[in-house]
């Protein structure tokens, strides 16, 4: 039904779209983007963007920028600037594109928004206003202020605006360069070389909006409180159930929740929400209350049952890890290993989710797979179970390049768990040094091994290190900053919330003792 038949004022629909992707309540992927596409309403669009976004829960910046991008909308060019205005020395290559078809009508914002954020943080401003090669007088006297404030940036944007009157400034300064500065001579070489070559003829970059976006893309359910995750199991689509259902995996499940996973387990049609669901009440299962004993034994009755899918026996599987000792699972659990395939990944999911020592013998032979799935759970394995023996086969996972590409931070987590040495608090932050060493960490790794060192620590039954010192790090920034306003986000913000049964700080929303890296 169109806005138009149902009584909406046009362009209604396109707002109630992007409100509900902001609210997190639907994934942007290939199909809404063709939504918001077939109502063909750019001012819907443009009268979104205008809008206060302080309490989205999602920042919708880069979406925008594509569609602004497709329909090429000159009145956009306000929200690029405040896009910009946003994060001023990270302008993504997207709103670059975006903004350089517009030529002659992009320079003058630019120019305001260059006076305003001033030459700290106008480094990006410069380099577009020098990209659009619009000839203004104003342009060029930014770009020869900028020589001055920083001579290799400004060489470099005085080369790509190609105004020979920059010549007189730019041979000047490499009159002054010393010999021995040879890179920087190379670069002001360049750009008076550049001004000798002919102007390019700007041809915009071909943009196909549906291919920025991937075919399927589930709701962010992280964001989402209880009540409406509860809502999204009733979905008509499966596998929104089925994620909706796995948001709830490995935290405490409260009666509500609880209840309709047990409905959507017991008689969802698909196999695999059913898994989900049933892997979802795991944390409901470990004691020994008449409620628990009896979800467990219907769970371990739906894993031994040989006449289930085995999607909804290994999502029972994986549900009853913090069982799995006992011999009416393990039993089952085997079984589903000996089945392979997806039953095993499944299997072996549930074996080093359990930390039952036994499971340790079944994970290193699946360190010569192929398939990322088993790859992913035998590196797990390896480093819950310690299987040091085997530490050279978990870095050769540290390639950064295919086929290990996107095992990469799984096995630096193995590695850090598994990785020789004697477990003290005194001797992790050594570990983290020498892996530092062996894989050249990216900052986001740093705390992704940190993660693994301190939950090492916690399994060998003792304070977490790295842990502590973020929550100091953190309270001493609260203490500096308690009388300050405190910034409206735009996007997600995580806050650090570390407790062993906490939810983990990767914003996951799951318990952070089993939840990084996890692929379910």
């Amino acid at each position: 039904m169109t806005p138009e038949t149902s009584g909406q004022e046009p362009g209604a629909r396109v707002e109630e779209l992007l409100k509900a992707a902001a609210r997190g309540h639907v994934g942007v992927d290939r199909r809404f983007v063709a939504s918001i596409l077939e109502q063909n309403e750019p001012a819907a669009i443009l009268r979104f963007a205008r809008e206060k976004h302080d309490k989205d829960r999602l920042d919708l910046d880069p979406l925008l920028v594509d569609l602004f991008r497709h329909y090429q909308t000159p009145e956009a060019l306000e929200f690029f600037m405040d896009a910009i205005r946003r994060a001023p020395e990270d302008v993504d290559d997207s709103l670059i594109q975006a903004l350089l078809p517009f030529g002659n009508q992009a320079a003058e914002p630019l120019l305001r928004l260059y006076e305003e954020l001033g030459e700290e943080q106008g480094s990006d401003v410069a380099f577009l206003l020098a990209a659009l090669r619009v000839r203004d007088p104003r342009v060029l006297k930014v770009l020869l202020d900028r020589l001055e404030y920083d001579a290799a940036d400004g060489a470099f944007c005085l080369g790509l605006y190609g105004d020979a009157a920059a010549r007189p400034a730019l041979e000047t300064m490499l009159t002054e360069l010393p010999e021995e500065d040879t890179e920087m001579r190379r670069e002001f070489s360049y750009a008076l070389e550049q001004l000798e070559a002919p102007e390019p003829k700007y041809q915009p970059e071909p943009f196909d909006i549906s291919a920025e976006y991937p075919e399927r893309e589930l709701p962010p359910f992280d964001v989402l409180d209880e009540a409406e995750r509860i809502a999204m199991l009733a979905s008509p689509e499966a596998d929104v159930r089925a994620g909706a259902a796995y948001s709830f995996f490995n935290q405490p499940v409260n009666p509500k929740p609880r209840a309709a996973l047990l409905a959507l387990a017991q008689s969802d049609p698909e196999p695999a929400v059913r898994g989900e669901a049933w892997a979802a009440l795991g944390d409901a299962v470990g004691d020994e209350s008449r409620e628990s004993m009896t979800l467990r034994d219907a769970m371990v009755a739906v894993l031994n049952d040989s006449s289930k899918p085995e999607a909804e026996r290994g999502g029972a599987a994986v549900g009853l890890y913090s069982v799995a000792d006992r011999d009416d699972v393990r039993t089952g659990v085997e079984a589903l290993y000996e089945m392979g395939g997806k039953a095993r990944i499944k299997a072996l999911e549930t074996m080093w989710r359990s930390l039952w020592q036994p499971y340790a013998k079944y994970f290193a032979p699946h360190l010569d797979e192929t398939d990322p799935a088993i790859l992913r759970h035998a590196l797990r394995g390896a480093g819950y179970f310690r299987l040091t023996a085997h530490i050279d086969k978990i870095a050769q996972f540290f390639d950064r390049e295919a086929p290990y590409d996107d095992l990469r931070e799984d096995a630096l987590f193995a590695y850090a768990l598994a990785m020789p040495g004697e477990t003290t608090r005194g001797r992790v932050k050594g570990m983290l040094r020498k892996l530092d060493q062996l894989a050249s960490l990216t900052a986001d790794e740093v705390d992704l091994v940190e993660l693994a060192l301190d939950e090492r620590l916690r399994l060998h039954g003792m304070a977490p290190v790295f842990e502590a010192e973020r929550m100091a790090e953190h309270e001493h920034v609260h203490e500096q900053h308690q009388h300050e306003p405190v910034p409206a986000p735009s996007g997600l913000t995580l806050v650090d919330k570390t407790g062993r049964n906490d939810p983990c700080p990767c914003g996951s929303g799951k318990k952070y003792k089993k939840c990084h890296g996890v692929v379910h």
